[in-house]
């Protein structure tokens, strides 16, 4: 569903389909400010062709949710990649791995080794994004 906006029950519930709500934000602060609103934390889906147009966004959303896609929709991942969540997403710590678990954090980002495009943005994020840097 194309322009869906905060005011939408749509934006405000975490989807697992079959429904893909699409919201257009013109600068980052709309979308830092819908972040620091929102509740859930599964995945997010950021469309480029630059590294560096995303990478302020990656930065923002490393610490908001649990998988950051790029040119790709949200999906769940093969059973080796973490399927990680934050805020009111990642509910439940069971055991003492759990626990641990929950004090660390884990972000997947994902782009198809299908899709050049994809993998370009990817490679050039260690460039642009803090998120990815060396400790």
């Amino acid at each position: 569903v194309d322009l869906v906006t905060p005011q939408m029950r749509l934006f405000q519930e975490e989807q697992f389909g079959p429904v893909v709500p699409v919201a257009r934000f013109s600068d980052l602060s709309q979308v830092t400010d819908a972040l620091k609103a929102s509740w859930n934390g599964q995945q997010a889906a950021l469309f480029t062709s630059e590294a560096a147009a995303i990478a302020s966004l990656v930065d923002a959303l490393s610490s908001v949710v649990g998988r950051i896609n790029i040119n790709a929709q949200c999906g769940r991942s093969p059973d080796v990649v973490p399927f990680s969540g934050r805020r009111s997403s990642a509910m439940g710590t069971m055991s003492v791995t759990e626990a641990l678990r929950a004090f660390s954090i884990e972000t997947v980002i994902a782009a198809s080794a299908k899709d050049k495009v994809a993998t370009k943005v990817a490679k050039g994020l260690s460039e642009h994004s803090a998120f990815l840097a060396p400790i």
